[in-house]
């Protein structure tokens, strides 16, 4: 047998056809999952109002990732984080876009109006519950299989960037809803959130990134739920919710520009050299002599 040193540009092009083939293996798991799903919710007869049954699609896709590559998945650098800050930061950011929302809805003139508990079908507490439960369903997925596996390729902000896109594309049912444009303002949203759980859950395991992102999404789904009757679909709404979530997601990516500064100039002070880029560790290839 002998060992064949390959090239960095070589083991860049093996890196991003491997990230192609996950995500594609992702992607069609879950689009194969969903209308399964959306069968099972009429079969049982659940309400989806209460809780819609393919988001846990993307649960699926990871689970069949999971499955195949397991043993080789790479996860990026996971430094030291603090949990308690985790949740500090994701009730902080929840809080700041449902602020956002209320005085948008102020200046619109209250059109969404809090919940009125006597018109859901069951308990509160239950529905919520629920919402917890779904918000993990979408997680695991997205920010525990999608966002992990760009940043080995993107940064934080580009991987949550692209995160979001396909977020987007996984909910092309809104287009049928509600009309391209409801659904690109959605899209936009989807961005906008998306960046902000990248900030929050960056350089940590699977684990916490799973339960941070969950924690912060539920956050913000129950906040809309509560103070806004979960909204709706009219493109006025969703205008709100994409500017909300942007402007969010724009202060979470100061907020780690400024930790990364502080981090930069606590590392000079210790006489550390500052992070550069690196190339890739060479990568060896098993081949049969002749």
């Amino acid at each position: 047998m002998t060992y064949v040193l390959l090239p960095s540009s070589e083991v860049k092009c093996m890196r991003n056809r491997r990230i192609v083939l996950v995500l594609v293996t992702f992607l069609v798991s879950s689009a194969v999952a969903s209308p399964l799903l959306s069968l099972l919710q009429v079969t049982t007869g659940a309400d989806p109002e209460v809780l819609r049954f393919p988001t846990f699609a993307t649960a699926v896709g990871a689970a069949v990732v999971w499955l195949i590559w397991r043993k080789t998945f790479t996860f990026p650098p996971q430094p030291v984080r603090s949990e308690f800050l985790a949740v500090v930061l994701s009730v902080f950011l929840a809080a700041m876009t449902a602020a956002v929302l209320f005085a948008l809805n102020a200046t619109e003139g209250d059109l969404w109006p809090p919940l009125d508990s006597s018109s859901v079908p069951i308990s509160l507490a239950v529905i919520l519950f629920l919402q917890l439960l779904g918000a993990v369903g979408e997680e695991v997925g997205w920010r525990g299989v999608v966002q992990p596996l760009l940043e080995n390729r993107f940064s934080v902000v580009w991987s949550g960037i692209f995160t979001g896109l396909l977020f987007g594309l996984g909910h092309f049912y809104v287009l049928f809803a509600a009309g391209p444009i409801v659904y690109l303002t959605f899209a936009v949203a989807a961005i906008g959130l998306s960046v902000t759980l990248a900030v929050l859950t960056a350089g940590r395991s699977l684990t916490s990134r799973v339960l941070v992102a969950s924690f912060f999404h539920w956050l913000v789904n129950s906040a809309m739920l509560v103070f806004f009757s979960g909204g709706d679909e009219s493109l006025l709404w969703t205008i709100n919710t994409a500017i909300a979530t942007v402007v969010v997601a724009i202060a979470a990516v100061l907020l780690l520009r400024r930790v990364g500064q502080r981090n930069t100039a606590k590392n000079s002070s210790v006489g550390e050299p500052r992070g550069t880029a690196t190339e890739p560790a060479p990568t060896f290839r098993v081949e049969p002599t002749p």
